[in-house]
């Protein structure tokens, strides 16, 4: 028997998929942001929304995890790529407990709220957080 062979640090497993659901949400973003710019009748929007879908579809049959940010700029309901001012409104808020930041996607009209908190720094960018590059 030989020796089992240690793996590559830094080789990103499936770098395939991640490598496809990046093209996707770049595509989608890129065709939200022309969408404003056309008519409603040859609008992009939807092209856009089908990519969102299918980046998520991707993510969920290979079973990884999307980056809270990408989370974020994707409507949960429709799959709309959330662009402030394009296809989605955001307003800072006073609530009860703490600031929060509401976005609301113009398609659906899905509302989205989030703690605003300056200080906070998500997970994924801490430094002791280790990702595979």
């Amino acid at each position: 028997m030989g020796k089992a062979k240690e793996p590559k640090s830094g080789v990103l497993p499936q770098r395939e998929t991640y490598e496809r659901m990046n093209f996707l949400y770049q595509s989608a973003q890129f065709y939200a942001q022309l969408s404003q710019n056309s008519n409603p009748e040859t609008s992009l929007l939807p092209l856009a929304r089908f990519y969102s879908k299918e980046m998520r579809s991707i993510a969920r049959k290979s079973v990884s995890r999307l980056s809270p940010h990408l989370k974020r700029g994707i409507c949960k309901v429709c799959s709309t790529p959330l662009l402030p001012g394009i296809s989605c409104t955001k307003r800072a808020s006073r609530g009860a407990r703490r600031p929060r930041v509401t976005t609301t996607c113009t398609y659906c009209g899905t509302h989205k709220s989030l703690p605003s908190n300056p200080d906070y720094v998500l997970f994924v960018d801490r430094p002791e957080h280790k990702t595979i590059h």
